[in-house]
């Protein structure tokens, strides 16, 4: 019997994604007991130490004795409230931390599922969730003192909040996806211009005008979330800061192939980057033209986000899945063009890897995307071995 048909009964379906969810889980709780953890350095560091200034002086400051907004402060105040409950005299809760973002790396399985059933069909939900569930990298982020796992949790839910409220045409729901949006934002901001994209893919394809009323609604439940952040910078730092003023990550970005990286400077960074920009492309466009686009996005998506000594074996076979993933992901983008039903899918990928590659090239910006391109990947899987076996 074919358990994964087209339309598969609602009892092995929900049977399926339960079992592949306890699988994730458990897999991830036996790679986070079973691999070493090294001492917190660089953005872990900060983190952690931003979160216990937080409680116990009452201000957010990234790497600093005084209050900023380096940063977004969705991360730190996650990791204050689990130091809060678990208390940190002792030594921060790390491990709380990390058990915590193991349920929500298998929750954004979850959601990954309903995504692709909602795009797609339920095969594709549960051949993404089970794919996703063996990804190494998966396995090993939400070990990390990182925004990953609590950032692209919150991605995935929006996407999948996003689709459902845009089909279902519930003003509720769509207010939500805003706030959901905005949480995500509060993480990582790399998300925030594309709040418009589904509504405008939408409505050139329906010319539905509810749409219009439904967006304003999204904005809404997105202003309301940010709200706070921006009065605290008014009120604190004495000017609006829409997200953050980290401008390293624009810098960084302007050195081809990391030479000279090294160099880069600490202040006037913004100035300096558009100085650098208008200098490459003026005297060396093809260099700098190869850098952001090709040279980039091989750094981003093949340079890949395991950080992990070799001497660690602990389920290493499974990370050679990650080029797979990345062709199949990206040949489901182009495949976009003529499969209607995966293209709004596909435009968040193209379109957060164009954000993407304006800014220093890293493995770790690929983490949140590749989970999009799991689910292409699934997609493919399901027209090559399902949907041609039943057209016979």
């Amino acid at each position: 019997m074919n358990i994964i048909s087209k339309k598969p009964s609602s009892f092995w379906e929900v049977s399926l994604i339960t079992g592949i969810l306890i699988f994730a889980f458990s897999l991830r709780l036996y790679y986070l007991f079973k691999i070493p953890h090294p001492p917190l350095i660089f953005d872990a560091a900060n983190y952690d130490a931003m979160a216990k200034q937080f409680l116990e002086k009452g201000f957010l400051g990234y790497a600093s004795s005084k209050p900023n907004a380096f940063t977004t402060p969705g991360y730190p105040l996650f990791l204050a409230l689990i130091y809060k409950i678990f208390g940190y005299s002792n030594g921060s809760p790390l491990t709380q931390v990390r058990i915590i973002q193991v349920a929500l790396s298998t929750l954004t399985i979850g959601f990954l599922y309903l995504l692709g059933k909602q795009v797609s069909n339920g095969r594709t939900g549960l051949i993404a969730a089970f794919f996703s569930s063996i990804y190494l990298i998966s396995l090993w982020v939400p070990t990390l003192i990182l925004t990953e796992t609590l950032y692209t949790f919150l991605f995935v839910l929006y996407l999948y909040l996003q689709v459902t409220a845009i089909k279902t045409r519930s003003g509720f729901l769509n207010f939500l996806t805003g706030a959901v949006l905005a949480a995500a934002v509060l993480v990582r901001p790399a998300v925030a211009p594309l709040i418009i994209l589904p509504y405008v893919y939408y409505y050139m394809e329906t010319r539905d005008r509810t749409l219009i009323k439904n967006f304003l609604l999204n904005v809404c439940g997105f202003v309301l979330l940010m709200l706070p952040w921006w009065i605290r910078n008014v009120v604190t730092l004495k000017k609006l800061i829409l997200f953050a003023t980290q401008e390293d990550p624009l810098l960084k970005g302007t050195y081809p192939y990391e030479e000279g990286i090294e160099n880069a400077p600490l202040i006037n960074q913004k100035q300096e980057a558009i100085r650098r920009l208008k200098e490459g492309f003026t005297t060396r466009p093809l260099y700098y033209l190869k850098w952001y686009t090709i040279g980039k996005f091989d750094f981003i998506f093949f340079k890949t986000f395991y950080y992990v000594d070799e001497k660690v074996t602990t389920l290493r076979w499974l990370l050679p899945l990650h080029q797979f993933f990345v062709w199949f992901g990206w040949v489901g983008v182009f495949l976009s063009s003529v499969r209607k039903e995966i293209k709004l899918i596909a435009l968040y990928v193209f379109l957060l890897t164009l954000i993407q590659l304006v800014f220093v090239a890293t493995s770790r910006y690929s983490y949140p995307i590749m989970q999009l391109l799991i689910l292409l990947s699934a997609y493919i899987i399901d027209i090559l071995f399902f949907r041609t076996r039943q057209a016979d």
